[in-house]
């Protein structure tokens, strides 16, 4: 495994305190090796006690076992399962090479086998005569992206027949679509335009989503200056081809959760860093050398036998079409997710985003087109809250509603009265949530060189009333009761 960046090591080794008992244990991958599962503090509790999926923020190196990350204090007291899968941030070191593909999607199949052998040793299936156990998974960085795949793929209403069901998800300054990290997308044809909205629009997505109107950045006219965070964010985009080897696997929903819910408005690239126009430019001068009557750009002809042939005109003319085709990216179409009739649903919610590092006084605020940990988390908090907005709540009366509303023309009935609207943002707004916090200190501020990787004491503080509001939900007060006592 590549060497961690001083910044990564510095905060992974800060964090490295827990008190906790642990058991590892080995799960098999099929044919593609073993990973290990942590428990934490599985001997304080019986198996109706909620359990905590830990999905750490970075892949641990073996031969580097101090640097496994530890659990958030908030989470010292409750069992927790945690799964390391394996997902190097960089090539294999020179001379070396893995006998199994550790880059995308090896961190996927890792987690999936380490959530099934959970299912299967700390789920209630045993005993037929206890509901199923409840779970709540934690995830940051590139744990923050599998937690949320996990987390949209397994929460469903608990059933009889289920061993573990998935109740509630908190992610941490997590990619949800990594397609944004590419030249091509759409985000970055905004970095010199102005993000105004009408007061028209305002008040639509007032309307539609109140809750993210509070966490979206200003409206202004500045320039976005960086356009991707600094820190750990732009070190995640450096990694990206190290982690994915292929920009089609950045397209993957599994990776990218935002696709979940529409399709990508951009065309899969050749690598991932090169504009499609800058292969294109080079065609169409090719093309318009050919009508001129000239081979090269600057219209003479080599006399070198050593040179590669000219391409003939059909192949120049067929890559420029092709090229230009892919000028005109494909429109982005909205999801159903979950399926209709599906038996998943959109879990709770708490995502916690770094607030972006202040600027030098005199200087305006970034755009709203700035890609940074918010705007991940705002773009995937919107398409959940449209989810559970126009598909779930379909045709559930509100309290409120009177019995005779009419259909607002979206197979909504019942949106017109106050009293049933406020209780459907009530309902958005409790299913997710989010958080801002304080970004980690650089090296050199703050104690032991800052907290780096790890949640400060608000932030823990929050994650810990939003577990304990949760979990006193799906219990009726009765889990609370018990830890009192």
């Amino acid at each position: 495994m590549s060497p961690l960046s001083p910044w990564l090591r510095l905060t992974l080794l800060s964090t490295a305190k827990s008190d906790s008992i642990i058991e590892h244990h080995t799960v098999t991958c099929a044919s593609s090796g073993d990973i290990t599962v942590s428990l934490h503090n599985l001997h304080r509790h019986d198996i109706t006690t909620p359990l905590i999926i830990f999905i750490p923020p970075f892949a641990h190196s073996g031969d580097e076992p101090g640097l496994r990350t530890p659990l958030p204090s908030c989470f010292q007291d409750y069992p927790v399962a945690a799964i390391h899968y394996r997902w190097p941030l960089g090539p294999p070191p020179e001379g070396d090479q893995w006998s199994i593909p550790l880059h995308w999607p090896t961190p996927l199949h890792d987690v999936n086998f380490g959530y099934s052998w959970i299912v299967d040793h700390l789920g209630s299936t045993s005993d037929p005569s206890i509901e199923p156990r409840h779970a709540y998974i934690y995830g940051s960085y590139l744990g923050a992206g599998l937690a949320t795949a996990l987390a949209l793929t397994e929460s469903r209403l608990p059933e009889p027949d289920q061993s573990i069901a998935i109740r509630g998800l908190i992610a941490h300054n997590g990619i949800y679509n990594w397609s944004m990290f590419l030249p091509d997308h759409p985000i970055h044809k905004l970095k010199d335009k102005p993000a105004t909205r009408s007061k028209k629009a305002k008040g639509k997505a007032k309307a539609k989503l109140p809750n993210l109107l509070n966490i979206l950045p200003p409206d202004n006219d500045a320039p976005s200056v960086p356009f991707e965070e600094e820190g750990v964010f732009a070190e995640l985009k450096a990694m990206t081809p190290a982690l994915f080897a292929d920009p089609a696997n950045l397209f993957d929903p599994f990776a990218s959760a935002c696709l979940f819910f529409h399709t990508p408005n951009l065309h899969v690239p050749d690598d991932f860093t090169t504009p499609l126009a800058a292969p294109v430019n080079a065609w169409t001068a090719a093309v318009d050398n050919l009508a001129k009557g000239t081979s090269t750009p600057g219209g003479s002809e080599s006399s070198s036998s050593t040179e590669e042939p000219e391409p003939t005109a059909n192949e120049i003319l067929a890559k420029a079409t092709a090229r230009a085709k892919l000028l005109k990216p494909p429109r982005k179409g909205y999801l159903i997710f979950p399926p209709r009739k599906s038996p998943l649903r959109i879990p709770n919610c708490l995502f916690l985003y770094d607030t972006p590092h202040e600027y030098p006084e005199g200087r305006a605020h970034p755009v709203t087109s700035e890609n940074n940990f918010r705007t991940q988390a705002v773009e995937l908090m919107g398409l959940m809250m449209r989810s559970v907005d126009m598909y779930e709540l379909v045709g559930q009366k509100m309290p409120g509603q009177e019995e005779d509303d009419e259909d607002d023309g979206f197979g909504r009935g019942g949106r017109g009265e106050e009293g049933g609207e406020e209780e459907r943002e009530r309902i958005i707004d409790r299913r997710v949530q989010s958080c801002q916090v304080e970004p980690p200190a650089l090296e050199g501020e703050g104690e032991e060189g800052g907290r780096g990787l790890a949640l400060d004491e608000k932030a823990e503080g929050v994650v810990a009333e939003w577990l304990r509001e949760r979990i006193d939900e799906d219990f009726g007060g009765e889990f609370d009761e018990e830890e009192e006592e």
